[in-house]
């Protein structure tokens, strides 16, 4: 079996990944509100309004601070690293044009997510998914030497 080639890429998900930041904490704002609403009586025009402005506001607040670092992915065919952490990397969620990893630091600690898409890595692309689909190649076992037979 080949190795799968070494690759590197800088990745920060894109405005894709900054745009599912986004949306998903003002779809559950607008569910709340929209709860709470229900709730308390409320009719639906008002209602309605109430849930356009929480959502607005949820979504910029949202967008706003998803600003994502870029980080440095590392595959030399051994191992992964993420910004010179070395750890065990797992496909999460792969949509054929972006991949969702996490990455489990060989010292312990938190996982770092890292989202990439098909556009920030370029060319490295199909390295990219061979190498994250790919198992590390085992070094062989060192030749044994013959041992002499005794009479």
């Amino acid at each position: 079996m080949r190795a799968a080639p070494a690759v590197a890429v800088q990745a920060s998900g894109g405005r894709l990944w900054r745009l599912v930041n986004a949306v998903l904490p003002a779809l559950a704002a607008a569910s709340l509100t929209m709860w709470a609403l229900q709730h308390a009586e409320r009719s639906a025009w008002p209602a309605a309004m109430v849930v356009l402005l929480v959502v607005v506001l949820v979504f910029a607040a949202a967008w706003w601070r998803a600003q994502f670092a870029v980080v440095a992915l590392n595959w030399d065919g051994q191992r992964w690293a993420a910004d010179g952490t070395p750890g065990d990397l797992q496909v999460m969620v792969d949509l054929g044009f972006a991949l969702l990893l996490r990455l489990l630091p060989e010292a312990g600690g938190a996982a770092r997510w890292v989202p990439v898409t098909r556009v920030e890595a370029g060319a490295a692309w199909h390295g990219l998914r061979a190498a994250v689909y790919a198992r590390p190649v085992k070094p062989a076992a060192p030749a044994r030497k013959p041992q002499p037979v005794a009479d």
